[in-house]
């Protein structure tokens, strides 16, 4: 039978020193400082040395002098009535020969089945369904009944279109005349040669524009192209045009 305690290679090898096994603890967290001691011991030194609202002002008692009787009993002064400084008046007692006194000249029974009898019955508010689960809800409000229809007002002008048609009325015979339109196609022509000739002058200019100066020059001339093809959409667009009797004072 081979023994146990026969040589083999593996004698030989290094082998690991077997580490002590950890101990059981209940925290998570194996290291411990050396000062955790020091610690708790500095946190709860003083920590209920006064455990009142500060210390005691009075001395202790001298086992020598005992309590006596009644030696700590101090006698409390005499309790005073209220007295008021003045008087109410006394109730007045009931006097069952004076009860038209008492009797109230307001008869809330009558007052209501007046009320009752004035009043208008109220009528039941009318529901549609919508579903065939029977979900449904208030006609009045929601669109499907032309309620308008019914007021004082419909098909009416308004009141405030009737004022400033009268004032704008008023205001064209006062201060304004109507633009030949003789005028009108004249300005239309002016203001036609106008666009061209400033439109030429654009085309003129270099495509690659350096300077400052030309630069303002393109933007006053683009500036100046989109207002007169405004004018020109306004005066062709409408064929009746107002304008101020005196147009030179307001110069």
């Amino acid at each position: 039978m081979n023994n146990s305690n026969d040589e083999t290679i593996y004698n030989l090898l290094n082998q690991i020193p077997k580490s002590s096994p950890i101990p059981p603890t209940n925290s998570k967290h194996y290291y411990r400082s050396i000062f955790s001691s020091n610690v708790l011991h500095n946190l709860n030194k003083n920590k209920h040395s006064h455990r009142t609202m500060g210390l005691a002002i009075e001395p202790k008692p001298d086992p020598c002098h005992p309590l006596r009787r009644r030696q700590n009993y101090f006698e409390l002064p005499e309790i005073t009535p209220f007295i008021r400084s003045h008087k109410m008046p006394p109730i007045p007692k009931f006097n069952p020969q004076n009860k038209n006194q008492y009797k109230l000249t307001k008869n809330y029974i009558e007052e209501n089945i007046n009320k009752i009898k004035n009043y208008l019955p109220t009528c039941p508010r009318r529901y549609i369904v919508s579903d065939r689960k029977g979900n449904k809800y208030l006609i009045d409000g929601s669109g499907l009944q032309k309620d308008f229809i019914h007021k004082k007002n419909y098909g009416q002008i308004p009141s405030y279109l009737q004022t400033y048609k009268i004032s704008d009325c008023n205001s064209k015979d006062n201060s304004m005349i109507l633009m030949p339109a003789e005028e009108r196609l004249c300005l239309i022509n002016n203001l036609k040669d106008r666009y061209e000739d400033i439109f030429a002058e654009y085309q003129r200019l270099p495509l690659r524009l350096e300077t400052a100066s030309a630069i303002i020059k393109q933007t006053c001339l683009t500036n100046e192209l989109v207002n007169i093809e405004r004018d020109i959409d306004f005066l062709e667009k409408h064929q009746q045009i107002f304008i101020v009797k005196n147009y030179s004072d307001i110069k």
